[in-house]
């Protein structure tokens, strides 16, 4: 007797000719994209190509205007149920820390799955040092922000969205606000994350970290994406003229 076919995995995410518009200016236009369980995608241009609007649409901070966006099988509507539940699954670290001032470290990282979660105290508590010890700042989490380096604190960001135990990890160009000896520490933790297996969608203009840890990268420009390629490929023969024109000014 034959055996039953293997079933596949559904998509993490998928974005079916997605379009948002700022009044009269295309952000996105007709955008589609696939991303499967696990995978790492970065996500690269110049400014003012729909980046930063392509992921945060995904977690709904912002509303898409057309076509259609897929997170675990959830499509993004109007439905608070339902965009709740995708943000209970997808973290999100943005340039900025956005850290809470009067909270400690351990208080930043607890809040969120104490309320969202219904974690208790001291489950919350253990499973955010956890989250500080892989960001290896877990010897800090007494402290107020303020008391950190810049690279301390969007470690503990990373921590912070972590201990919510998301399934998809979204990164706006999490190293842009940071000194340049501090990035390489923020690069680190995200690989480790790559390594373990996280489905994760980073925005950045650090290329050796795209040549490195990406399983595609994915190239945009004025609101569409206009090419999509191992890092490899990318790199070293882009099909685009922006893409040429963009790897030319960065590498």
């Amino acid at each position: 007797m034959a055996e039953p076919a293997a079933s596949t995995p559904e998509p993490a995410i998928v974005l079916d000719s997605v379009g948002k518009r700022f009044g009269t200016f295309a952000a996105l236009s007709n955008v589609s994209l696939t991303v499967a369980e696990g995978e790492v995608l970065v996500v690269c241009g110049p400014s003012g190509s729909g980046k930063s609007t392509l992921i945060r649409c995904i977690n709904r901070l912002e509303t898409h205007d057309s076509g259609r966006i897929l997170v675990e099988g959830v499509e993004l509507t109007d439905d608070i149920d339902a965009i709740a539940e995708i943000r209970r699954e997808v973290g999100m670290v943005f340039q900025s820390f956005n850290l809470f001032a009067h909270f400690t470290v351990l208080e930043n990282c607890t809040i969120a799955p104490r309320r969202v979660r219904g974690m208790g105290e001291a489950e919350a508590a253990a499973r955010a040092r956890e989250q500080l010890a892989l960001m290896r700042i877990e010897d800090q989490a007494d402290k107020y922000p303020d008391e950190l380096s810049g690279g301390q604190q969007q470690r503990v960001a990373i921590a912070r969205a972590l201990t919510m135990t998301p399934r998809i990890m979204l990164f706006d160009e999490p190293t842009s606000a940071l000194d340049p000896e501090m990035v390489g520490d923020v690069l680190d933790a995200m690989r480790a994350l790559a390594d373990a297996g996280m489905t994760m969608i980073c925005v950045t203009h650090e290329m050796g970290f795209a040549r490195q840890v990406a399983d595609r990268v994915v190239f945009m420009a004025d609101g569409r994406i206009m090419e999509v390629a191992a890092p490899d490929t990318f790199f070293t023969s882009p099909q685009s003229p922006q893409a040429r024109d963009f790897l030319s000014k960065i590498l």
